[in-house]
């Protein structure tokens, strides 16, 4: 009996089992389903996916869990996290969301997703990451936030967020940063937020924030960073401050007032502190030196001083042996910079004591700062010399003493100084000529020696600097005429010459300069005529010619540039028409005046012009010729075809393939001894680098034409395949960013192209040599060849041609630095239809798709992927086999984790200092990187095309360039 009781109740045990089983099962089933209506309710409330990445791999016939930017828990099966940022996705987010329960991450950075966050999010109770910066979001911050209890990363940067900050956020325990950058928010910081006990990192810069700041954040002890850059708070800062565990506190460009507190003394950890455009006046505390481990102190736009005497100031803080960078500028210092400044720490990197109303002289032992990389004592009261122990400024790269009264010559150990970017001594009264040692300082792009007592002539090779930016001499003694050397400066932005004594004719070489937007020569003794060339000047937007001798007519040519908004030419001799179309409809009678030849439309206050008088009748000949010339150039064109047509039906010799890779109007024909002559019989001078098959020689030819020779190993495995390879793929294309081949030379022996000459050399040594350096335009022109370049052999051409290996060694740069992309040694070119291949051969380690790497695999999309890489190289100077990229850390991946928050940490830092506008760098520099990680997708099916890297980089340098006009 007992056996049968227990028998019939193991079968009922086994029966609920399984009937729990199975109920558990449909319920799981039930939940991913909900997940994935959820997800595509998102998808269609998406209304632009310009890469098809939720069109073309979110569908209802596969596994949610397999989906792009989908990531599930492996117990469960259920949605853990959603990341689709840096797509360029266009929508709105909607009610569905909240339907994912078990959602811990959701980053949709960096796209355009507006409107309002919808009161469903709320129950999204697991939320750990909710990652929305740079979107479009507007409206007030929901309260519910409050509700997300296991919320730690509260990241809403670059949005249009309005209303208040929301108390409620208090109640998120787990909260560790906060960071509502650049958005709109007003009214007054709650101070419940800085109870949060685990709260790390606040940052709220760049909103419209007031009033106080509350006095409870000094006492939080888990805050490290505090950043309230750039709104209106006010009030005093407290004045017994606790900062047990802070490093930074970041408050400029507020309206904070009283004094420093002497208590800040107390923080030992802290690293960065900015107090900066505030209106904080009294002592500077001499309790600054007891900071340990601060590397940035910036005091700057206060009205704060020191004590008499003042050497221990400088004293006090040479206790800062971490200290890089010390800004006092704007504060009413007075009294001299003594010699023991020498004495501060030798990290110093930035140093800037503008506007300080400091007097006497430049001390000599400022030198032995010698880590400086900025030098700025701008607008004091400085006298004497400028100490020629500044030529020992091994790392300045920028060197600021205008606005004082400095005299005597430029020291020529200044030339010394190679990696000088800018270099401002505008204002002064230096005099003597202008060293003509200045061709030494290869990085200059910016030169200011406007407004001092400098005589004789130009120096001739200042203009072989030729990547300079700005070069101002206004107002100065100089004479002699103007080199037509100038027109070399092909990325000149600004020249001034106003207020000199220089003569003779403007060259007509300055219309090549298509970057310039600024140009004065003005009150000077320049003759002739203003060039037909200055038409070509298509970014100029400021033209001043006024106070010369100039005579002729205004060129009609000016007529086309477009965004010419100030014209002057008064005071010279000019007659003739003034041109009506294009700028000219804005310009006023003040852009002509005391030209008594001028003539024009009544509102100019000039004389009518007499239609016909300046253009003589056509003779009858010149009438007949008019169209007799045309009738007897047809003639001959006809006459010429039907001989090449009966040539070509007498000939049938085929041209070998090497001869025909080149149209017969370009071919020329070289000889292997003609080879060794240019080349000096290939001598070591002449090597220009080495690759994988063979080497690159530089050579000139019997008519003096230098080229690139390119010599292959043919002992080297794969040589002859190479050579072959290069000839198939050169044969026919053509494209102004890809490198030009002039002719080959092949026989059993010997195999060699010989190619364009690049004299500006190939993007990596322009990367790392320590004597040059690349704007971020230049840098993005160089992109947009390469991607040019790119998109071409990818879609341009009849058979997509897949490079193979794209690195900066493979870029080379003309003489006006147009990038050409070389070396087809590898290349594919994929059969009709063919989207992939296989091959062995194997690419650049760093470079190469993963894909290609491990299966041998070559598809155009394997070009992205390098692309990609070469992109975050030239934007950090950090090659991909740099030692720091060890084991699971790659280039890729350290861009990755370092953006959109610290992007500028991974920027080579020379952009950082060159480039004046940060904010504009930051979003231009975010949005690059950002490209950069689509082009390096994992998956070959998520990257993006040639063509659309090529729009995207456009629509970033237009966008990059309006931002930094806009706020210059």
């Amino acid at each position: 009996m007992d056996r049968t009781r227990f028998t019939i109740l193991f079968c009922v045990t086994v029966l609920l089992v399984q009937s729990y089983m199975c109920s558990s099962a449909d319920a799981a089933i039930l939940n991913i389903n909900s997940d994935q209506y959820a997800l595509l309710a998102f998808k269609t409330h998406i209304s632009y996916d310009p890469h098809n990445v939720l069109t073309n791999n979110w569908s209802a016939s596969t596994s949610v869990c397999s989906w792009i930017g989908i990531t599930c828990g492996s117990r469960h099966h259920r949605v853990t996290a959603l990341n689709l940022s840096y797509l360029s996705l266009v929508g709105i987010i909607p009610p569905h969301m909240g339907n994912l329960s078990f959602l811990s991450r959701l980053s949709i950075q960096n796209n355009s997703f507006h409107g309002s966050m919808p009161n469903e999010m709320a129950g999204l109770y697991r939320l750990q990451i909710l990652a929305l910066n740079f979107n479009k979001f507007s409206g007030e911050i929901p309260s519910w936030m409050g509700l997300l209890s296991k919320l730690q990363y509260f990241l809403l940067r670059g949005n249009s967020f309005t209303g208040t900050i929301p108390p409620s956020l208090s109640n998120i325990s787990s909260l560790k940063i906060i960071d509502l950058r650049y958005n709109e928010l007003p009214g007054s910081i709650p101070s419940s937020i800085f109870n949060i006990s685990n709260l790390q990192e606040i940052h709220l810069t760049y909103n419209k924030l007031s009033g106080p700041i509350p006095p409870i954040t000094f006492n939080i002890s888990s805050l490290k960073i505090i950043n309230l850059k750039f709104n209106n708070l006010s009030g005093h800062l407290p004045s017994n401050i606790v900062l047990p565990n802070l490093q930074s506190l970041l408050i400029g460009g507020n309206g904070l007032s009283g004094k420093i507190p002497n208590s800040f003394s107390n923080a030992s950890p802290l690293i960065e502190l900015e107090l900066a455009y505030n209106l904080l006046s009294g002592l500077i505390p001499k309790a600054l030196g007891n900071l340990k481990l601060l590397e940035l102190l910036n005091l700057a736009g206060n009205n704060l001083t020191i004590e008499t005497p003042k050497s221990w100031f400088y004293s006090s803080l040479a206790n800062l042996k971490y200290l890089r960078i010390l800004d006092l500028s704007e504060n009413p210092l007075n009294g001299i910079l003594p010699g023991s400044v020498g004495n501060l720490s030798t990290s110093l990197q930035q140093f800037s004591l503008g506007d300080c109303n400091i007097k006497g002289t430049i001390p000599r032992d400022i030198s032995n700062l010698s880590n400086l990389t900025l030098l700025n004592l701008t607008n004091n009261e400085l006298v004497g010399s400028i100490p020629n122990t500044l030529g020992r400024f091994n790392m300045l790269e920028g060197l600021y003493l205008q606005g004082n009264k400095l005299e005597g010559p430029i020291p020529p150990d200044l030339c010394y100084l190679e990696r000088l970017v800018e270099l401002h001594l505008g204002s002064n009264e230096l005099s003597e000529p202008i060293p003509a040692c200045f061709d030494n300082l290869t990085s200059l792009r910016v030169l200011h020696l406007a407004f001092n007592k400098l005589t004789s002539t130009v120096p001739l090779n200042l203009w072989t600097l030729t990547y300079m930016l700005e070069v101002n001499l206004s107002s100065n003694f100089l004479d002699g005429s103007l080199s037509l050397d100038i027109g070399n400066m092909k990325v000149l932005i600004i020249l001034d010459l106003s207020g000199n004594k220089l003569s003779g004719d403007i060259p007509i070489t300055i219309g090549g300069l298509t970057d310039l937007v600024n140009l004065s020569l003005a009150d000077n003794r320049l003759e002739g005529s203003i060039p037909e060339s200055f038409g070509g000047l298509v970014s100029l937007e400021f033209l001043d010619l006024s106070k010369n001798n100039l005579f002729g007519e205004i060129p009609k040519s000016l007529e086309a540039l477009s965004h010419l908004k100030y014209l002057n030419v008064s005071f010279n001799r000019l007659r003739g028409k003034i041109p009506v179309r294009g700028p000219f409809v804005n310009f006023s009678t003040t852009s002509f005046l005391s030209n008594d030849g001028l003539c024009g439309a009544p509102r100019l206050q000039v004389p009518p012009c007499k239609e016909g008088v300046s253009r003589p009748k056509k003779s009858a000949a010149a009438h007949i010729l008019k169209y007799a010339l045309p009738t007897i150039g047809l003639t001959m064109l006809v006459v010429a075809l039907i001989l090449v047509w009966k040539r070509s039906q007498k000939r049938n010799v085929k041209i070998p393939m090497e001869e025909n890779s080149l149209p017969l109007a370009t071919w020329r024909r070289i000889s292997q001894q003609e080879l060794l002559h240019a080349t000096e019989l290939f001598s070591a001078n002449n090597l220009l680098g080495k690759g994988s098959f063979g080497s690159v020689y530089q050579g000139t030819l019997s008519d003096g034409m230098i080229v690139a020779i390119k010599v292959f190993d043919l002992k080297v495995e794969g040589a002859f395949k190479s050579f072959d390879t290069e000839c198939e793929v050169l044969r026919n294309i053509r494209h102004r960013n890809l490198v030009k081949i002039i002719s080959t030379c092949s026989n059993m022996d010997f195999k060699s192209f010989v190619l364009e000459y690049m004299p500006n050399g190939n993007l990596e040594k322009w990367l790392y040599s320590q004597d040059r350096c690349l704007s971020v335009l230049q840098r993005l022109n160089i992109m947009i060849d390469v991607a040019s370049a790119l998109e071409y052999l990818h879609q341009g051409y009849s058979t997509p041609i897949v490079h193979c290996d794209l690195k900066p060694s493979n870029v080379l740069l003309d003489e006006d630095m147009v990038a050409h992309v070389a070396d087809f040694g590898i290349a594919k070119m994929l059969g009709d239809g063919d989207s992939m291949m296989r091959t062995m051969t194997l690419a650049t380690i760093g470079y190469m798709a993963p894909e290609y790497g491990s299966e041998g695999i070559v598809s155009t999309r394997g070009d992205v992927y390098s692309y990609g890489i070469l992109l975050m190289e030239t934007f950090t100077r950090k090659k991909p086999t740099d030692d720091m990229f060890f084991g699971e850390m790659s280039l890729k991946r350290w861009v990755e984790e370092s953006s959109p928050l610290l992007v500028t940490k991974v920027v080579d830092a020379y952009l950082l200092r060159s480039e004046r506008d940060y904010a504009s760098m930051q979003n231009c520099m975010s949005s690059i990187m950002g490209l950069a990680l689509q082009c390096c997708a994992e998956l070959h099916e998520q990257r993006i095309n040639a063509k659309s890297i090529l729009i995207t980089l456009n629509k970033i340098k237009l966008k990059f360039l309006q931002d930094t006009q806009g706020r210059s």
